[in-house]
């Protein structure tokens, strides 16, 4: 029994590995689309932000209270997730959304910077150095909105319990390893940090209540 965040940059093989690593565990791997699903029960249109974020700000400025609105609801669909246990969040700012609850398996995996590049002139079908000026754009964009969301830099190594660099690791010897982590004691979830998860859900469900009435 445990709860996983796995963090990342765009286009990288954090997918691959948060899927492999589910299945060897037993857990269910979400990600911010599958929070995304149930926006509606809070009456604000589902927001689908691209992987660049480019145009994410601007999404917001057309709804009223637009970034306090996300933020409260994103970590409250979180932690109604992961109160289930058994739990890998595979997506932006995982992290944050499990500050201060313990026993957590805090991740974050790079990709070698070529391989993100490949990947993107595959997805794209662009060329190379327009892959490469695109990346830099989407990395400096992505930092712009944690600091204006969370006020966090995802990049900051002392945020995570392992960080995993996919270059001379591939896929599968970093869901080995992973799996080596979750299967330590300190990172299996417990009556305590459960109980946590449980207060800290019901305190977002107020803020987010008070949030969504303040803009009605």
């Amino acid at each position: 029994m445990g709860i996983i965040t796995i963090s990342r940059g765009s286009y990288s093989d954090s997918r691959e590995v948060a899927q492999k690593l589910s299945q060897k565990l037993g857990y269910d791997c979400i990600t911010r689309e599958d929070l995304l699903t149930s926006s509606n029960q809070f009456n604000i249109p589902e927001i689908q932000l691209t992987e660049d974020y480019e145009n994410a700000f601007s999404v917001f400025d057309n709804i009223k209270g637009g970034m306090r609105l996300y933020s409260a609801f994103i970590r409250e669909a979180f932690l109604e997730r992961i109160l289930k246990d058994n739990v890998i969040y595979e997506g932006f700012v995982g992290q944050y959304f499990a500050k201060g609850i313990p026993n957590v398996l805090k991740v974050r995996l790079i990709t070698d910077i070529d391989r993100r590049i490949k990947i993107m002139m595959q997805k794209k079908n662009i060329d190379e150095d327009s892959a490469r000026f695109l990346l830099q754009k989407i990395d400096s964009e992505r930092r712009k909105w944690s600091m204006s969301l969370y006020c966090i830099d995802s990049c900051i190594t002392e945020l995570y319990d392992v960080v995993l660099h996919i270059k001379n690791l591939t896929t599968d010897n970093a869901v080995d390893i992973l799996y080596d982590f979750a299967n330590e004691p300190c990172f299996k979830s417990t009556e305590e940090s459960m109980s946590r998860i449980q207060e800290l859900l019901t305190a977002a469900k107020e803020y987010s209540k008070i949030q969504f009435d303040s803009v009605k």
